[in-house]
């Protein structure tokens, strides 16, 4: 039998989990059982998991693996010393594929005694004895393994704790499932939301998605956390929803609008924000926000309420200026896109008068190509800026 290198001791009183109590153990499950119903992604499962695993038991090393195209795939570890994270395997080739087949424990006191185990892939690593239990008995999702790098037959319990936590985990991961479904669902009806609102006068049902990419630009610019981010690029392509509630004959208009159909299509923002209005939503609520702020300016000219500065929520402010920008950028039936250097200087020029002067800053560290990316990698979402009730004042877009 070849030689297998020890940890030092010292070592591995630091690393390795001291076997909890009984008292302790049922403390430790409930609280893996309790952490697992809240989560709403896997890496969040494999790190409650692989902590609690060896906890539980006192192991020198627990991995996480799932069933992947007929593969057994090592996602996560937590262990003294790397064992195969990230690595995948053939079903029939690891005990991890033979306990989720076999849909049953597998406990190995000796692992080269044991002709179930490809003894060439453990000899470099420490491990000397193992515990495998299936997530899910019942056409299983993947396996939770325990490693000693002692001799250790695992214990009735050690296995009825293991079991319990592999039964847990695989409720948390249809939760996810369910979550991502729900949340894919979710994303496809903005999406179809905020294409109604494009449909009627936009002929490439981009501009709304231009207007995300650049929006959630500014906000990592202006040192917004991941979350505002994320909400931004999906909210802000509803910022002109209420556009459904104005007429053809103005929304498609050929020529200069009148001052009663300005005033018409004015209204936009208010019809935007009560649509989307009374959602529980995170990202209806910006939404609406955004609709019904979008066209405030900054020195309280704006529309419909005359904010100003600090008045107009953050989402607004951003929104607006990323707005223009793609109406500037972009031909409309009723002008010639404008050239970036052209549009960059309008937007210098409205600072401190239409755009928030750090918006603008945070804008202007945006390069070109990030200003200007391919279309095919923007999604393809959608309710427009359209025609301004004057030449001069463009910038405006209704």
């Amino acid at each position: 039998m070849p030689m297998i290198t020890q940890p030092v001791a010292d070592e591995r009183s630091l690393l390795t989990f001291t076997q909890l109590d009984g008292d302790a153990e049922v403390a430790e499950l409930l609280s893996a059982i309790q952490q697992l119903s809240l989560v709403r992604s896997l890496p969040e499962i494999q790190e409650i998991v692989r902590k609690a695993a060896r906890r539980l038991t006192g192991a020198d090393g627990a991995t996480f693996v799932l069933r992947e195209d007929g593969k057994c795939f090592y996602a996560d570890e937590d262990a003294i010393s790397p064992l195969w994270k990230g690595q995948r395997f053939a079903m029939d080739a690891c005990i991890s594929g033979w306990t989720m087949l076999n849909r049953k424990p597998a406990l190995i006191k000796d692992i080269y005694a044991d002709e179930r185990v490809p003894h060439d892939a453990y000899r470099p690593t420490f491990v000397r004895s193992l515990a495998m239990v299936p997530i899910r008995q019942l056409d299983p999702l993947g396996a939770i393994g325990n490693y000693w790098a002692e001799q250790h037959e695992a214990t009735a319990r050690e296995v009825q704790l293991l079991q319990a936590l592999a039964d847990s985990t695989a409720v948390a991961l249809e939760n996810v499932r369910v979550y991502t479904e729900l949340e894919k669902a979710h994303a496809e009806t903005l999406h179809r939301l905020a294409l109604a609102g494009e449909f009627r006068d936009d002929a490439t049902y981009r501009h709304t998605a231009r207007v995300a990419h650049v929006a959630a630009l500014i906000a990592a610019k202006l040192g917004a956390d991941e979350a505002f981010v994320s909400l931004i690029r999906r909210a802000a392509p509803l910022h002109d929803i209420g556009k459904l509630a104005v007429s053809d004959a103005i929304l498609l208009k050929q020529d200069f609008l009148t001052s009663p159909e300005i005033l018409h299509m004015r209204a936009h923002p208010e019809c935007g924000a009560e649509i989307l209005t009374g959602s529980a939503s995170e990202v209806m609520k910006m939404a609406e926000e955004i609709a019904l702020t979008h066209h405030e300016w900054w020195d309280g000219t704006g529309y419909p309420a005359r904010l100003a500065q600090d008045q107009i929520p953050l989402s607004g402010r951003i929104v607006a200026l990323a707005d223009v920008f793609d109406a500037l950028t972009h031909a409309r039936p009723y002008k010639q896109p404008w050239s970036l250097d052209e549009a960059v200087q309008e937007i210098d020029h409205l600072s401190g008068k239409q755009f928030d002067p750090a918006v603008v800053s945070a804008f202007f560290e945006l390069d070109e190509a990030e200003l200007t990316p391919d279309p095919n990698e923007i999604n393809d979402l959608a309710p427009g800026i359209h025609r301004p009730p004057e030449p001069e004042t463009v910038v405006n877009s209704t």
